[in-house]
Protein backbone atom coordinates (compact mmCIF):
# COMPACT_ATOMS: atom_id res chain seq x y z
CA UNK A 1 0.00 0.00 0.00
CA UNK A 2 2.66 2.48 1.01
CA UNK A 3 5.46 1.54 -1.67
CA UNK A 4 3.88 0.02 -4.27
CA UNK A 5 6.35 -3.12 -4.32
CA UNK A 6 4.84 -6.21 -6.01
CA UNK A 7 4.61 -9.48 -3.84
CA UNK A 8 3.39 -12.99 -3.40
CA UNK A 9 0.36 -13.93 -0.28
CA UNK A 10 3.45 -15.34 1.37
CA UNK A 11 5.59 -12.26 1.72
CA UNK A 12 2.83 -9.54 1.91
CA UNK A 13 1.21 -8.25 5.25
CA UNK A 14 -2.09 -7.96 5.67
CA UNK A 15 -2.71 -5.02 8.09
CA UNK A 16 -6.96 -4.66 7.63
CA UNK A 17 -9.24 -4.53 5.04
CA UNK A 18 -11.74 -2.08 2.74
CA UNK A 19 -15.59 -2.82 2.07
CA UNK A 20 -15.17 -2.16 -1.71
CA UNK A 21 -19.07 -2.42 -3.07
CA UNK A 22 -20.40 -4.41 -4.73
CA UNK A 23 -17.02 -7.16 -4.69
CA UNK A 24 -17.23 -7.04 -0.68
CA UNK A 25 -13.77 -6.53 1.60
CA UNK A 26 -10.78 -6.58 0.12
CA UNK A 27 -7.31 -6.93 2.21
CA UNK A 28 -4.97 -4.26 2.27
CA UNK A 29 -1.23 -5.20 2.26
CA UNK A 30 2.30 -3.86 2.79
CA UNK A 31 5.68 -5.46 2.51
CA UNK A 32 6.78 -4.90 6.51
CA UNK A 33 5.70 -3.50 9.17
CA UNK A 34 8.41 -0.71 8.37
CA UNK A 35 6.47 0.21 5.17
CA UNK A 36 3.15 0.53 7.63
CA UNK A 37 4.52 2.58 9.89
CA UNK A 38 6.07 4.98 7.37
CA UNK A 39 2.70 5.19 5.69
CA UNK A 40 0.53 5.39 8.70
CA UNK A 41 2.91 8.29 10.36
CA UNK A 42 2.53 10.35 7.48
CA UNK A 43 -1.17 10.40 7.90
CA UNK A 44 -0.48 10.86 12.05
CA UNK A 45 1.42 13.43 11.59
CA UNK A 46 -0.92 15.27 9.92
CA UNK A 47 -3.83 14.77 12.87
CA UNK A 48 -5.45 11.97 11.19
CA UNK A 49 -6.16 9.15 14.52
CA UNK A 50 -7.92 5.90 14.73
CA UNK A 51 -12.20 5.67 14.70
CA UNK A 52 -13.95 2.93 17.14
CA UNK A 53 -16.31 1.63 15.29
CA UNK A 54 -18.47 -1.69 16.40
CA UNK A 55 -15.33 -3.05 18.65
CA UNK A 56 -13.16 -2.39 15.73
CA UNK A 57 -10.61 0.30 14.64
CA UNK A 58 -10.45 1.89 11.15
CA UNK A 59 -7.89 4.28 10.03
CA UNK A 60 -8.42 6.44 6.90
CA UNK A 61 -11.42 3.82 6.11
CA UNK A 62 -9.16 0.83 6.21
CA UNK A 63 -10.75 -1.55 9.16
CA UNK A 64 -7.15 -2.72 10.94
CA UNK A 65 -6.18 -6.18 12.62
CA UNK A 66 -5.53 -5.55 16.44
CA UNK A 67 -1.90 -5.80 15.75
CA UNK A 68 -1.61 -3.06 13.36
CA UNK A 69 -4.45 -1.19 15.46
CA UNK A 70 -2.00 -1.10 18.33
CA UNK A 71 0.71 0.40 16.34
CA UNK A 72 -0.90 3.34 14.95
CA UNK A 73 -2.62 3.85 18.42
CA UNK A 74 1.04 3.84 19.98
CA UNK A 75 2.43 5.84 17.13
CA UNK A 76 -0.40 8.68 17.89
CA UNK A 77 0.24 8.39 21.59
CA UNK A 78 3.54 9.51 21.53
CA UNK A 79 3.26 11.90 18.35
CA UNK A 80 0.78 13.23 21.05
CA UNK A 81 3.35 13.24 23.15
CA UNK A 82 6.06 15.15 21.37
CA UNK A 83 3.73 17.79 20.52
CA UNK A 84 3.06 17.98 23.83
CA UNK A 85 6.30 18.57 25.13
CA UNK A 86 7.04 21.37 23.03
CA UNK A 87 4.08 22.76 23.84
CA UNK A 88 4.81 22.60 27.21
CA UNK A 89 8.58 23.73 26.41
CA UNK A 90 7.28 26.80 24.30
CA UNK A 91 5.25 27.55 27.54
CA UNK A 92 8.21 27.64 30.16
CA UNK A 93 9.87 29.88 27.29
CA UNK A 94 7.24 32.23 27.23
CA UNK A 95 7.18 32.18 31.08
CA UNK A 96 4.07 30.96 31.52
CA UNK A 97 4.75 28.71 34.15
CA UNK A 98 1.05 27.17 35.32
CA UNK A 99 0.23 26.88 31.52
CA UNK A 100 3.38 24.43 31.14
CA UNK A 101 2.71 23.00 34.44
CA UNK A 102 -1.03 21.79 33.08
CA UNK A 103 0.07 20.56 29.68
CA UNK A 104 2.42 18.37 32.11
CA UNK A 105 0.11 17.17 34.09
CA UNK A 106 -2.09 16.25 30.93
CA UNK A 107 0.43 14.42 29.93
CA UNK A 108 1.09 12.36 33.42
CA UNK A 109 4.37 14.22 34.00
CA UNK A 110 3.66 15.25 37.27
CA UNK A 111 6.87 16.17 38.26
CA UNK A 112 7.72 18.10 35.45
CA UNK A 113 4.63 20.11 36.36
CA UNK A 114 5.61 20.66 39.98
CA UNK A 115 9.09 21.77 38.80
CA UNK A 116 7.27 24.53 36.12
CA UNK A 117 5.65 25.76 39.23
CA UNK A 118 8.46 25.58 41.53
CA UNK A 119 10.19 28.07 38.64
CA UNK A 120 7.03 30.22 38.78
CA UNK A 121 7.34 30.71 42.25
CA UNK A 122 10.84 31.63 42.46
CA UNK A 123 11.92 35.07 43.03
CA UNK A 124 14.87 36.91 42.15
CA UNK A 125 16.26 38.37 45.33
CA UNK A 126 18.38 41.76 44.94
CA UNK A 127 20.19 42.86 48.04
CA UNK A 128 18.82 45.82 49.11
CA UNK A 129 19.90 47.98 52.09
CA UNK A 130 17.33 50.38 53.59
CA UNK A 131 17.91 52.65 56.64
CA UNK A 132 14.83 52.03 58.56
CA UNK A 133 15.74 55.06 61.05
CA UNK A 134 15.50 56.91 57.74
CA UNK A 135 12.37 55.90 56.70
CA UNK A 136 10.84 56.97 60.42
CA UNK A 137 12.49 59.71 59.93
CA UNK A 138 10.90 61.11 56.59
CA UNK A 139 7.33 59.71 58.63
CA UNK A 140 7.54 62.40 61.43
CA UNK A 141 8.46 64.98 58.84
CA UNK A 142 5.70 64.12 56.94
CA UNK A 143 3.25 63.64 60.08
CA UNK A 144 2.12 60.50 58.37
CA UNK A 145 1.38 56.98 60.27
CA UNK A 146 1.56 53.70 58.58
CA UNK A 147 -0.43 50.89 59.65
CA UNK A 148 1.67 47.06 60.20
CA UNK A 149 -0.48 44.19 60.49
CA UNK A 150 0.97 41.29 63.08
CA UNK A 151 1.04 37.87 60.61
CA UNK A 152 0.50 35.97 63.72
CA UNK A 153 -2.01 37.62 66.04
CA UNK A 154 -3.48 39.70 63.17
CA UNK A 155 -3.84 43.26 65.45
CA UNK A 156 -3.05 46.28 63.93
CA UNK A 157 -0.23 48.30 65.03
CA UNK A 158 0.53 51.78 64.10
CA UNK A 159 3.87 53.19 63.33
CA UNK A 160 4.92 57.08 63.04
CA UNK A 161 8.22 58.90 62.98
CA UNK A 162 8.01 59.29 67.59
CA UNK A 163 7.76 54.82 67.10
CA UNK A 164 10.98 54.02 69.08
CA UNK A 165 12.71 51.37 67.18
CA UNK A 166 12.17 48.84 70.02
CA UNK A 167 8.63 48.66 69.78
CA UNK A 168 9.15 48.03 66.05
CA UNK A 169 10.93 44.90 67.00
CA UNK A 170 8.18 43.00 68.15
CA UNK A 171 4.34 43.19 68.01
CA UNK A 172 3.11 44.85 71.37
CA UNK A 173 0.28 42.47 71.66
CA UNK A 174 1.41 38.64 71.04
CA UNK A 175 5.28 39.54 70.98
CA UNK A 176 5.70 37.77 67.60
CA UNK A 177 8.97 39.54 66.11
CA UNK A 178 8.18 41.68 63.19
CA UNK A 179 10.32 41.03 59.89
CA UNK A 180 12.33 43.88 59.29
CA UNK A 181 11.68 42.98 55.40
CA UNK A 182 8.09 43.11 56.60
CA UNK A 183 8.30 46.85 58.61
CA UNK A 184 10.27 48.23 55.48
CA UNK A 185 7.29 47.54 53.11
CA UNK A 186 4.55 49.02 55.14
CA UNK A 187 6.26 52.15 55.79
CA UNK A 188 7.24 52.89 51.45
CA UNK A 189 3.85 51.77 50.93
CA UNK A 190 2.89 55.27 53.38
CA UNK A 191 5.88 57.15 52.24
CA UNK A 192 5.13 56.06 48.70
CA UNK A 193 8.69 54.32 47.06
CA UNK A 194 8.12 51.29 45.59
Amino acid sequence: MNCGRQGCERCLKTFGQVYVPPKGWRPQQVCSDACFDAWAFGHVSQGKDLIASGGQWTFLGVTLTTEYAGRVRKMADDHHRQLGLGHAKNMLDAARYEDAARTYELMGMYREAGEARRIGRRQVTTQVSVNVNDLLEQLRRMGLTASYTCPVCHSPSSISGDSPPDALAKCRYCGAVIHPTDLVEALTKVIGYR
